[in-house]
C-alpha cells in the first residue's frame, strides 16, 4: 500500500517543502558587455548566444566572465577544426632518429585533441546555461532588470502640443 501524501504544513515543519522552478530566482536579469580581449570568432559567438540567453530570461550581469569564457572556448574549437580540416586528422611528421637519418612518421593531429577537449568544456558550458534538451528545464529565469528612472516624465499630452 503506498504512503499518504504529506500535507505543505507537514513537508514545512520537516523541511521537505517542494521548491517550485517556475518562480523567477532572486538574480536580477541584465545583459553583460562584451569584454575588450576576446577574439573575433569570440566576439561573434557572445553576439550569437547573449539574445538566446536574454530571450530565455535567463541572462545576468554576473554571467560575463563565464559566457566570455565559453566564447573564448568556442573561438578555440573552431581554430582546431579550421587546422584539422586544412591538414587532416593524421599528420606526417619527420624526425631524426639517433643515427641522424629522417625517418617520417604518421600520427595524430595534435588540433584533434584540442577541437575534442574544447567540445567537452562546450558541453559543460551549455548544460550550465541550460542550453541542452536535458538541463533547459532546470534553469529559472531572472528577476527583471529594474526600469532606469526618469526625471521629467513624457505623456501623451505634451505631445500634441507641438
Amino acid at each position: 500500500m503506498a504512503r499518504q501524501r504529506l500535507t505543505e504544513t507537514e513537508h514545512r515543519l520537516r523541511g521537505t517543502e517542494y521548491r517550485d522552478r517556475r518562480k523567477p530566482s532572486e538574480v536580477t536579469g541584465g545583459r553583460p558587455k562584451v569584454p575588450d580581449h576576446l577574439s573575433e570568432d569570440a566576439k561573434k559567438e557572445w553576439r550569437r548566444i547573449i539574445p538566446l540567453l536574454e530571450q530565455r530570461g535567463t541572462l545576468s550581469r554576473a554571467d560575463g566572465a563565464s559566457i566570455a569564457l565559453y566564447c573564448e572556448t568556442h573561438a578555440r574549437w573552431l581554430q582546431a577544426k579550421r587546422d584539422v580540416a586544412d591538414h587532416g586528422i593524421i599528420v606526417v611528421t619527420t624526425v631524426l632518429d639517433r643515427n641522424g637519418e629522417q625517418v617520417t612518421s604518421r600520427k595524430q593531429n595534435p588540433a584533434l585533441k584540442i577541437a575534442e577537449n574544447a567540445e567537452r568544456s562546450l558541453r559543460a558550458f551549455l548544460r550550465e546555461f541550460g542550453m541542452t534538451p536535458s538541463s533547459r528545464e532546470r534553469v529559472k529565469p531572472t528577476k527583471p532588470a529594474p526600469e532606469p528612472k526618469t526625471d521629467s516624465p513624457v505623456t501623451l499630452d505634451d505631445e500634441d502640443d507641438e
